[in-house]
């Protein structure tokens, strides 16, 4: 059966085959698809022309505008002069209806859409009256604000939308056939433009009878119906259909209710298969990488220049900043990484604070590239941002916020058409709010907005299905393309469900009082659904509808649509059936990778089909599956290693033939890693996995433990140095080198805030008295400080005794003179001395600097010749700090051939492959490696007590030992 509306446009061709003939439709692609579907099934469209009510008005004006030097406005502009409007309310009026703090994007929307619908329904300002409202405050607001909003468009000779009837003429081709699209639902601006334009001469393009009704062409017949578990197992379905039964893309049309999740369902299934598709109201910009990118800056600007936000952008592949693209991402990432800015727009000036990095940064860069480190490069594109956005928080507007992004686009790579689409709407958007007057607000506000703003923001949006492609069309516009094959998908109770809210802003007693051509939501929802089952009745060929009837993600049930379970009452002839007759005749319900349907679109299903049988059994194909997947066969070898009572590879300790994992040099520290954890050792030094060096966004903290621990050896080793030079204490001098090492870190390192920087400068000032005190009552003094015991490009052969000598690399805090040639080294600790027993002399190897470094000092002293007699017999830990109280912890230097067979027993453990992890697993609870091991520790705790892994640890366990 021909649609009514095809039957109309035929008769309208034949009686004026050679007039012009205008089809007025609420959009373009509207009138596209009738008119392509009319040439395709009836022949040639001669002389036909689209518009929509907004292009008839301007066409129309456009002359008349222009002698009276009048202005149109676009909404947008509409949009910020409501804005302004309410901030002068807001600042001007004793007790404002909307005071300043709730002028949000969304309050303002609210209220704009109010004034449009006044002014569409030609209300004016005088009828706007309190007594008409519910709220009086609120129709004295709404009152004034349209009374304003007048007032302004008549001041600067502007026309909105809904002013274009007064200047539009008559349409002077007199003889041209108007054709008004009866789903229109004009406003009385628009029906007077509309008489003017025509006059009075149109004719009204009929509708299809409503899909559900009996005896249509609605091919309710052959319907197929099925339903799902999910929007997303709902939508495979339809291409499971669409593969099975060879159906060509473009003979398909999908018809989605909720657009938020079936439009996004069928945007990521088509991407992830290659498959083309059209989307008549098109795709959020979230889902482009120039869309990541916006979503991602606003949340930098929104966290105070946080710096994780740009590291995401960076490490997603989004951001791509030129001023440094000769340099690798990576590179990019550990730069800011390393740089210690973690929050704060001041921060970012410690980029120009960093070491630069070694001469054979980038071969591949210009020679004017290599004038400028890529640190420097990074940190004068960050300027270059901060050049045009405000310094001051409530100085912001949504244009500055945009001035920023604009430089960040340039960053961004243009991959395809979407991508040009999408920055495209941003450029535009950022000179539609440049040639806007918007006063300042604080940046959270200005925030606020363009986060609105892009979030409405789609790409990819084409109402007019193409060739070779799948059509997916929405509920407010579907159903008119004509395609052979349709899919009506999300026909549930809750998708398909017209909620007939009120407006917040005029409620529908209130539009009664005011005018009735305002129209209430009760007569909006039954126009939009009456519309909806229209433009269905306009489908032919063949139809499959279905539904969700129930939410994976939610736990909830759904019923099928009631126009659903008309079209299913229909078809079997019962016309009484329910729901529970209408899921008893349905196939099983379709999941995300199973289905009635033999054919399969991925590898899920594959191996889904292979491993459930008929009876939904799980087959045993688990070796298969280790099979195809060789790194999942690694772990489950590794997981049943790991709870096997023997020791092996998985465990840490393995057979090191061809590889000698004692380095060529090493620290005391690393010895005492190795001591605490052979693993975490040979993760950081073996496998050189390193932890990622980040700073941490903390507001109530400005040093971190490194940071403040070198400031105060930085603090003693100056004071040290002068007191030498000069002689004698003096404690106004530790108070000026104290000042002047925290001016130092001022500059370096910004503060969260004043008030937690000058918390912890007094902190160090504290520390600093617990030091002077302890020097006072020390009888002796630092002969040396910093000492450094290897040179640049070698490691000093530390000799420990029984020809073992140690290729060692390290710094020496503090020797001091106790008498001639006798000495005692000093090593400055910062925090809790807790760990320090004065009885555990090498805690199992994991305190062994103060041993190690006493024979090293010794032998320095006696080679470079300025002590041959010198005698190390002390080493101390020292704890000049409040939280030590000036505690120190001193070991005799008497236990040399201990040391010489503890270090022994290190590296023959090392040599032997022996890198089991901790036996204290206390010590996992803030290791940088905890996700890696899990509860390994636990788990080799037992096994350590095995009586035959006792044999292979044994270097290890010796090393234990010692107490």
């Amino acid at each position: 059966m021909i649609s009514r509306r095809l039957a109309q446009l035929q008769e309208i061709a034949s009686a004026y085959p050679l007039h012009r003939k205008v089809l007025v439709t609420r959009s373009y692609a509207i009138g596209h698809q009738w008119l392509e579907r009319f040439t395709q099934e009836r022949g040639f469209a001669a002389n036909f022309e689209i518009a929509t009510p907004h292009s008839l008005a301007e066409r129309h004006s456009r002359l008349s505008l222009r002698e009276k030097k009048i202005s149109a406005i676009t909404n947008e502009e509409a949009y910020w002069l409501v804005y302004r409007l309410m901030r002068n309310m807001a600042t001007e009026l004793t007790q404002p209806y909307v005071p300043l703090t709730m002028l949000s994007p969304s309050v303002v929307r609210c209220f704009y859409n109010a004034v449009g619908e006044l002014r569409h329904a030609l209300v004016p300002s005088e009828r706007v009256t309190p007594e008409r409202f519910e709220n009086t405050a609120k129709g004295d607001y709404i009152g004034k604000l349209l009374e304003r909003y007048e007032r302004y468009l008549a001041h600067h000779q502007l026309a909105d939308e809904a002013e274009l009837r007064l200047y539009v003429e008559p349409d002077p081709r007199t003889e041209t056939v108007y054709l008004v699209d009866r789903h229109v639902q004009l406003s009385a601006a628009e029906q007077e433009m509309l008489r003017i334009i025509t006059g009075g001469r149109w004719h009204v393009w009929e509708t299809d009878a409503p899909f559900t009704s009996e005896g249509v062409g609605f091919p309710g017949a052959e319907a197929e119906f099925y339903h799902a578990l999910g929007p997303v197992a709902e939508v495979r379905e339809v291409f499971r259909r669409l593969a099975a039964r060879r159906i060509p893309l473009d003979q398909v049309e999908v018809i989605v209710s909720d657009e938020d999740v079936y439009t996004l369902a069928m945007y990521t299934t088509a991407r992830q298969h290659g498959i083309p598709c059209t989307f008549s109201g098109g795709i959020p910009i979230d889902y482009t990488v120039t869309g990541q990118a916006a979503r991602l800056y606003l949340a930098w600007i929104d966290s105070g220049y946080h710096l994780e936000p740009i590291l995401q952008a960076l490490k997603q592949g989004i951001l791509r900043p030129h001023a440094a693209e000769a340099v690798t991402t990576g590179s990019l990432i550990r730069i800011l990484e390393k740089s210690g800015i973690g929050w704060g727009r001041e921060r970012y000036e410690l980029l120009w604070r960093m070491p630069a990095p070694s001469p054979a940064a980038d071969a591949t860069a210009s020679e004017t590239d290599l004038d400028a480190t890529p640190t420097v490069r990074l940190a004068d594109w960050f300027q270059h941002i901060f050049a045009v956005l405000p310094a001051r928080d409530e100085e912001w507007t949504p244009s500055a916020v945009m001035k920023g992004f604009g430089i960040l686009l340039e960053s961004i790579p243009v991959r395809d058409d979407n991508e040009a689409q999408a920055q495209a709407g941003l450029r535009h958007l950022a000179e539609t709010l440049r040639c806007a007057e918007i006063e300042t607000m604080d940046r959270a506000m200005a925030v606020r907005y363009i986060r609105e703003m892009t979030e409405r923001m789609t790409f990819g949006a084409s109402g007019i299905p193409s060739e070779g492609k799948l059509h997916v069309s929405t509920l407010r516009d579907g159903g008119q393309s004509g395609r052979p094959y349709t899919f009506l998908i999300g026909m549930d109770e809750q998708g398909w469900a017209i909620p007939a809210n009120q407006d917040p802003i005029l409620l529908d007693e209130e539009r009664l009082r005011i005018d009735s051509r305002l129209g209430t939501a009760k007569e909006r929802a039954e126009h939009e659904e009456q519309a909806r089952n229209e433009r269905l009745g306009s489908i032919r060929g063949r139809c499959t509808m279905s539904f969700s009837s129930f939410r994976v993600a939610d736990k909830q049930e759904r019923n099928a649509a009631f126009e659903l379970l008309v079209c299913y009452r229909q078809q079997s002839g019962n016309l009484s059936a329910g729901y529970e007759e209408l899921l008893h005749a349905l196939p099983p319900a379709a999941g995300v990778l199973h289905s009635a349907e033999l054919i399969v679109i991925d590898s899920q299903e594959v191996w889904l089909k292979a491993l459930i049988d008929r009876q939904r059994n799980i087959r045993g194909g688990l070796q298969e599956v280790l099979a195809s997947y060789p790194a999942l066969g690694e772990g489950t070898a590794a997981q049943r290693s790991r709870s096997d009572s023997v020791i092996g590879k998985y465990d840490g300790v393995f057979d090191p033939s061809g590889h000698d994992p004692v380095p060529a040099a090493t620290s005391v520290s690393k010895l005492e890693l190795f001591a605490r954890c052979p693993l975490q050792y040979f993760f950081h030094e073996i496998l050189r996995v390193r932890p990622k060096e980040t700073a941490e966004f903390d507001r109530s903290r400005w040093l971190d433990a490194a940071q403040r621990g070198t400031l105060l050896h930085a603090i003693f080793q100056k004071y040290w140095t002068e007191t030498n030079e000069r002689g004698g204490h003096d404690r106004s001098r530790l108070q000026w080198i104290t000042e002047e090492c925290l001016q130092e870190v001022r500059e370096q390192i910004p503060a969260p805030s004043e008030h937690v920087m000058l918390k912890e400068c007094e902190q160090i000032r504290r520390d600093t008295e617990i030091f002077w005190k302890g020097e006072l009552v020390r009888s002796s003094r630092p002969r040396f400080l910093e000492l450094e015991l290897h040179r640049a490009e070698e490691p000093f052969a530390a000799r420990l005794g029984d020809g073992l000598t140690l290729p060692l690399r390290g710094y020496v805090d503090r020797v001091d003179e106790l008498a001639p040639h006798t000495y005692k080294i000093l090593d400055y600790k910062t925090g809790s001395s807790r760990k320090y027993r004065e009885d555990g002399y090498f805690a199992g190897g994991t305190q062994l600097q103060h041993a190690v470094y006493a024979a090293a000092v010794e032998q320095w002293l006696h080679e470079s010749g300025l002590d041959p007699e010198a005698k190390v017999v002390e080493s101390g830990y020292y704890f000049p700090t409040y939280r030590g109280q000036g505690h120190e912890i001193t070991r005799d230097q008497n236990r040399r051939e201990d040391t010489s067979r503890l270090v022994g027993s290190m590296l023959e453990a090392m040599r032997q492959g022996l890198f089991p992890p901790t036996q204290d697993s206390r010590q996992c609870s803030w290791c940088d490696y905890q996700a890696v091991c899990g509860r390994h520790a636990e788990y080799m705790k037992e096994k350590r007590k095995e009586p035959g892994n006792g044999a292979r640890l044994f270097p290890l366990l010796e090393v234990e030992s010692y107490a």
